[in-house]
């Protein structure tokens, strides 16, 4: 016995989707069989069953209902599945196998799911190719129609940019899987899919098929081999999924990371910009400075944050927006107000080009139009340059939302086949239809009281079910008085079932314009959606430009609650001036202190480098974020926590700050710090602001002062970029004295004299960075704050106080043939060796000083000093 029509059916689909778990309808279930059904129950936690396959055997088989179906999807693509959905084509009519087909595909990628999506963010989808152009990497939200395209020379910033953009899923060649240094860096990534997809037709012809022959010159790739081949791939890739033209993607853009400032994973982790250091949103930059009322703001504003701007022009046509808004306090209020009102056009167009969207969706849709005109009259009163574009992109389309008013019921069902939706009056045969089933009642009601009349029979019913559909139901103890034109449909144990000529006449009429209004609606709504398609790139202007709006008055809202200022850009060589800076996201924070501003001036001609010294607890690793922050939130073009602030441009941010390391790959805290290290070394320049939170701690004392003296030296006479250098190597104090453009500065501290002779004087912290260096740490009373046992604290004072009369302090340079490090990447590894040889040296140094301190010079014979310098050669010590 072969398999039955059903399962070869369900073969040719799974051969044809083999990279995908196949949801395969069967009256009410969604089933998954054989590997698919293993795999699916334990992802989803539901029972594996078996299906008789028509050979004898049974296939593992388990479903979910249809109506729920979405749920499970997003489950299966939460777990990094591809889904493909098998739906009945046909309705069952007992004559042959139903027919079916898979109608979409749902990656972690192309999700409409809300359950999954963040209304803020992006749900990114690459593509990643490779030729002699290099890499071509492309990306797109089908959820908003963005689409992106852009060439790398290697690997390195494709990794950087699949961090930044947070994709979810990559699509590419087979081999390009296969390749171990692709592989590498996917394994970086626990949240990213990859799926191979190839296409077979040249990718020149896809693109012009979809955009028209000028689609290389429109879209600026002329002559990009690589990412005209990654852009056809990913849009042949979308439209396999989508199963659908992708009407609302109107066009491809081309970028450069050169075009804003590139700032790598370990700033964006380091500053907390999305998200804090123990992965919460909360507290993170972008939830503190996110004020915006609609998705697409905020969408737009995380663009803004993933790509600082690098053009002055661009920065302070931003800046001067929000300036205007700041100073148009109610304006901007009262624009606030509308947003509040306007959905999520985007992403509601996105479903109704596709076909998924449903009535509630133009509804929505209808309702964020509405607003439009009273927007576009609030931005026309703003005069000011950035608002003019805005204006131009808020388009007039009132017969649109006319249309929706006139058709579309504002209480619709989510449903779209089931009918509801359409208004009265919209349709004169769907009105005349509607008539019959509503006088219906009234009909059946006429008709049992005619039957009653006519039989005698007080009891008769006239009743109706899905099953059976209308019947007139006797009871046994009055068929002697059934006329003889009733005909039996169906016995019961107390009672019998008729049918009539009459009944069943109106039965067919009735159930016939059940099917035909719900036929009818459908038609029409698909009408109405199709004229939103028809101005799909009207509205999608419209979505960018309400966009925009948000997330530029966010600033304003943001620079008026919190008392921000104006930052601002000049042409000088690469200044930093803040006044009373604060840091954005602490001093909103509940503390329990007010937040203490601070100054903060590097100026190239003076000081390109400030080495910050003081206790822990002190403020030192917030002072130096909060310049980054400042320094960051000024190139988005927004208002600055300060009280003034002057800058040149910055081309990058870079960061160390913080211990963390990864076991899994046998990297240290320390490897990780050098790794981090070595990238600012590598990369920055003399426009780069570079802060340094505690380097060379993850290692002994001397290995971290020599590494940390050493990067110091670099980043003032090699690199010259603007540094902040917090940190405990007091050793380092005298060395910046002597650098012509460093300088130290100290986080304040009071002491108060101690209330008891043997104990220490207590420590109160201030919070304000001062210019000149501090030998003194306080390590210990912040050890007691914490709540070591009094003995501990006791006895490391003692401990302390040993030491330090055997340390000596000295401010000496390293001298150009000491240490050279980081100079070269070939001369890196002999570098460290001399920096480990220059360490040991110093140990000797020390060792001597302390033999030679023990030393009572007044009672010492010439013959005993020649003694001790023969025990200290010995030693090895001279």
């Amino acid at each position: 016995m072969g398999i039955t029509p059903m399962m070869s059916q369900y073969r040719a689909v799974k051969e044809k989707y083999s990279d995908c778990m196949v949801l395969f309808r069967l009256g009410d279930f969604y089933e998954m069989f054989f590997e698919d059904a293993v795999e699916g129950s334990k992802i989803l936690g539901i029972a594996l069953t078996a299906r008789n396959k028509g050979d004898g055997m049974k296939a593992p088989m388990c479903g979910v209902p249809f109506h729920a179906v979405d749920g499970y999807i997003a489950k299966l693509t939460r777990a990094g599945r591809k889904v493909a959905v098998c739906d009945q084509m046909t309705e069952p009519d007992g004559r042959g196998i139903v027919e079916r087909e898979v109608v979409r595909v749902v990656t972690p990628g192309t999700t409409f799911d809300d359950n999954i999506l963040d209304k803020k963010s992006n749900n990114y989808v690459a593509c990643l190719v490779q030729n002699f152009d290099g890499y071509g990497f492309a990306y797109s939200d089908v959820t908003t129609g963005e689409f992106f395209v852009t060439q790398f020379a290697g690997l390195t910033p494709v990794e950087a940019e699949i961090q930044r953009l947070h994709i979810t899923e990559i699509i590419m060649d087979e081999s390009l899987i296969d390749n171990e240094d692709v592989r590498a860096i996917f394994a970086k990534f626990k949240w990213l899919s990859y799926f191979p997809f190839a296409i077979y037709s040249e990718p020149e012809k896809i693109l012009v098929d979809n955009f028209g022959m000028k689609f290389s010159e429109i879209f600026g790739l002329e002559g990009k081999k690589a990412a005209v081949q990654a852009s056809a791939v990913l849009y042949e890739y979308l439209r396999e999924t989508q199963k659908t033209d992708l009407k609302h993607i109107d066009g491809i853009r081309w970028y450069m990371n050169s075009d804003f400032m590139d700032l790598s994973d370990s700033t964006f982790r380091n500053l907390e910009i999305f998200y804090t250091l123990n992965g919460s949103r909360e507290g993170s930059l972008c939830s503190v400075i996110d004020k915006t009322e609609t998705s697409m703001g905020g969408r737009m504003l995380r663009k803004w944050m993933i790509h600082p701007l690098k053009s002055t022009h661009e920065i302070n046509k931003r800046l001067e927006a929000v300036s205007f808004l700041v100073g148009a306090s109610s304006l901007s209020m009262d624009l606030r107000a509308l947003l509040s009102g306007v959905f999520d056009i985007e992403r509601l167009l996105a479903r109704l080009s596709i076909g998924t969207g449903n009535a509630r969706d133009l509804i929505a849709l209808k309702a964020s139009l509405k607003i439009i005109p009273e927007i576009k009259k609030l931005v026309n009163e703003m005069k000011d340059e950035f608002f003019k574009d805005i204006s131009n992109g808020l388009i007039d389309v009132s017969d649109l939302v006319l249309l929706i008013e006139k058709a579309i019921k504002e209480e619709s069902p989510i449903s779209v086949r089931e009918g509801g939706m359409i208004c009265n009056g919209y349709n004169s045969e769907l009105d005349d239809l509607r008539k019959i089933n509503t006088d219906g009642k009234s009909y059946i009601s006429e008709m049992q009281k005619r039957e009653i009349e006519r039989t005698g029979i007080s009891n008769l019913k006239i009743k109706y079910n899905k099953v059976f559909g209308y019947y007139i139901e006797i009871s046994n103890s009055n068929l002697k008085n059934v006329p003889d034109d009733y005909m039996r449909k169906q016995t019961l144990v107390n009672a019998e079932r008729f049918i009539t000529p009459e009944l069943k006449e109106y039965e067919e009429k009735v159930l016939h314009s059940m099917d035909r209004i719900c036929e009818l609606e459908y038609e029409l709504f698909y009408a109405v959606r199709m004229k939103v398609v028809e101005k799909v790139l009207d509205i999608k202007k419209i979505a960018g430009a309400i966009g925009m709006l948000d997330a530029i008055n966010s600033f304003a809202e943001l620079a008026l609650r919190n008392n921000y200022c104006k930052p601002e850009f000049g042409d000088d060589a690469g200044i930093i001036e803040i006044r009373d800076g604060r840091h954005p996201v602490l001093e909103v924070l509940s503390l329990s202190r007010d937040f203490v501003p601070n100054d903060c001036v590097i100026d190239p001609t003076k000081n390109i480098l400030n080495l910050i010294t003081g206790p822990n607890m002190g403020g030192k690793s917030v002072y130096i974020k909060q310049v980054a922050l400042i320094v960051y939130l000024a190139h988005l073009g927004c208002f600055v926590p300060a009280s003034e602030c002057k800058l040149g441009l910055v081309d990058q941010i870079f960061t160390r700050v913080g211990a963390s390391d990864n076991l899994t790959k046998g990297e240290s805290t320390f490897m990780i710090e050098m790794i981090e290290a070595s990238n600012i070394l590598h990369n920055a320049t003399n426009r780069s602001l570079v802060i340094l939170d505690e380097i060379g701690r993850g290692t002994s004392t001397y290995d971290g002062l020599s590494i940390a003296w050493a990067i110091v030296e670099y980043l003032h006479d090699k690199i010259g970029a603007k540094t902040l250098f917090a940190s405990h190597y007091h050793e380092l104090i005298g060395l910046c004295d002597k650098l012509p453009r460093a300088k130290n500065f100290s986080v304040a501290v009071s002491e108060k004299p101690a209330k008891h002779e043997h104990e220490k004087s207590d420590i109160v912290f201030l919070y304000k960075v001062i210019e000149g260096g501090t030998s003194k740490s306080y390590g210990i009373e912040v050890a007691k704050l914490a709540g070591l046992p009094k003995e501990v604290v006791m006895k490391a004072r003692g401990v302390l106080e040993k030491l330090e009369k055997k340390i000596i302090e000295n401010g000496e340079r390293v001298s150009e043939n000491q240490i050279d490090i980081f100079s070269t990447t070939t001369q890196s590894n002999v570098a460290l060796e001399d920096a480990k040889v220059d360490r040991e040296h110093i140990d000797r140094e020390h060792k001597v000083l302390s033999e030679l301190r023990d030393l009572d010079p007044d009672n010492l014979t010439p013959l005993d000093a020649l003694k001790k310098l023969h025990e200290l050669k010995e030693k090895g010590l001279i």
